[in-house]
This record gives C-alpha cells, sequence and structure tokens, in this order.
C-alpha cells in the first residue's frame, strides 16, 4: 500500500470509494467491505475533485463524505446488508492493513471537510498539490492533517493487569489505560502522569510496546508496558466509570486483536503464559 493525498479531477472505473456520513462508514456487512467501485455507487451529485489518499496495485482508493439522508447506493446494492455504522463496531472484523485504511481514510475526511476556509480570514483554501496540503495567501502555513498523540498502557503486576471501563464500552468490556500527551512532555512522563490521574497508582520500568494510528477522532497511539509499583485504584477524574485488577486467567471482554489495546493484552498474557 503507498500512501498518498492527492486531489483528482476525475476517477478510474476500477478504482474504491471509501464513504463516509456524520463519521460513520459506510459497509457491506454480507461482505465484510468498506471499498467501493464506482460502478456501485451513486455518485452523480458529488462534485470534483476527489481527494485519493492510498494506490494499492495500481488502484487508487477515495474518500468520500456525503450528505445525511443523501442516497449513496447504486441500483444493485442492498440497502439491507449495506449502511452506515460507527468504524469501531467493525474493528474485530478487519486485518491490520484493512484497519490502517480504513482509519486513514476516516482521520482524512474529517480533514478535507474541517479545511475549505481560511479560519484567520475566512476564505476559501486551495489545495497545494506538491505539499498536499490546503493554503490561503493570507497565511503562509500549509494545513496538514493533524494528528495528536497519546499513551497507551498496560499496567502489570505479575499475573494481575489493571484495566479500566469507559461508560461508552459495551457491556463488561474493559481495557488499558490511555491519555493525550501535554505540550512539554516526553511520553514517558505523560504515561506516568495519566496513570495516576485516572486510577491514583504509580508505575515504572516503562517499555515500549508499538505504535498505531487511531481514528477516534485523530490519534497516533504509542503503546508501553508499565508494572505496578504502588497505590490503591481512586478513580481521580471522570474519564473512567470503573478500574480494577484482573487475573489473566480470568478477564473480562477485552478490545479486538485490530485495537493496539487488544495486542497489549494479549502480548503481555503471552509472555506470562511461557515463563
Amino acid at each position: 500500500m503507498k500512501l498518498i493525498r492527492e486531489l483528482h479531477e476525475s476517477f478510474k472505473e476500477d478504482s474504491k470509494f471509501i464513504i463516509f456520513c456524520d463519521s460513520k462508514i459506510l459497509y457491506d456487512q454480507s461482505e465484510n467491505n468498506y471499498s467501493f467501485a464506482p460502478k456501485d455507487l451513486n455518485l452523480k451529485n458529488h462534485i470534483k475533485p476527489y481527494l485519493s489518499i492510498a494506490l494499492i496495485d495500481d488502484c487508487y482508493f477515495y474518500v468520500l463524505n456525503v450528505n445525511k439522508g443523501e442516497n449513496i447506493l447504486g441500483l444493485f446494492m442492498n440497502p439491507e446488508s449495506t449502511n452506515f455504522v460507527d468504524l469501531r463496531q467493525i474493528l474485530s472484523f478487519l486485518d491490520q492493513s484493512s484497519f490502517l485504511l480504513a482509519s486513514r481514510a476516516s482521520i482524512l475526511q474529517k480533514w478535507i471537510t474541517s479545511n475549505g476556509f481560511c479560519s484567520i480570514c475566512g476564505k476559501s483554501n486551495v489545495y497545494n498539490d506538491i505539499e498536499g496540503a490546503f493554503e490561503c495567501e493570507c497565511n503562509s502555513s500549509p494545513k496538514y492533517p493533524t494528528i495528536s498523540p497519546c499513551i497507551i498502557t498496560l499496567v502489570h503486576d505479575e499475573d494481575q493487569i489493571l484495566l479500566g471501563r469507559s461508560k461508552f464500552f459495551p457491556a463488561n468490556m474493559y481495557s488499558t489505560l490511555a491519555g493525550f500527551i501535554e505540550a512539554g512532555e516526553n511520553a514517558e512522563e505523560a504515561l506516568i502522569r495519566e496513570v495516576k490521574e485516572e486510577v491514583n497508582v504509580e508505575v515504572s520500568d516503562i517499555k515500549y510496546y508499538s505504535s498505531q494510528s487511531w481514528p477516534f477522532p485523530a490519534q497516533l497511539m504509542l503503546g508501553y508496558f508499565c508494572r505496578y509499583t504502588t497505590g490503591k485504584i481512586a478513580l481521580n477524574d471522570n474519564e473512567l466509570e470503573d478500574a480494577r485488577w484482573f487475573n489473566i486467567n480470568e478477564l473480562p471482554i477485552i478490545p479486538p486483536d485490530a485495537s493496539i489495546s487488544g495486542q497489549l493484552i494479549r502480548s503481555y498474557i503471552e509472555g506470562r503464559l511461557k515463563l
């Protein structure tokens, strides 16, 4: 997959479109598919240019945002199996490459819809093909896609792991702790601060695991393991409705493999089972 950011005046028939409406993605549950050929879509009401976000085997992938109530489905598309869903709902059905493309599409459709006008003078922005960004004559700073860095961490204590639960999670689902990195902080400092703020415990032995683009709304998640040092769980802010220790053999529902949270939990468990 070649990641690109280009505006095209037209598209080829063998191109694919990823469609959003109110931040929801068009998804065909019968085919586990979220990218559609132009022949299967009703694109007559859409004005060029089109934003291409990736090139895979000479096939361009475009992202498109449509208005609520607009009929985007072609004559031969089944509206009973194809509709707009929250991207979170289909995470468990996507492999890593599919999740990367869907995440990129989600982030860039928000970027293009929020940068039509200059935030300083109010005039229409123009697209700089060389920079791959929007700009205005009143301001020399191109408007690139904005990515917010965040930490996400699994707090562990031998066979116990500390997981938290948001009120927005499905029933009985718990996940790792996460938070935004503040201006002037490094990632490790943010991790220590966020864990203390959210659950009132102190940690040490911070080890980097991996990173992941996360499209809710546009973050780069930096994943870490850290060891519990001291403190009793107490919810210090309104971000979590519950947090508790779980034995690795008696876990609640955890996030799917497509998320770095699920990967952190499963990786730690695999490591403990080898001891």
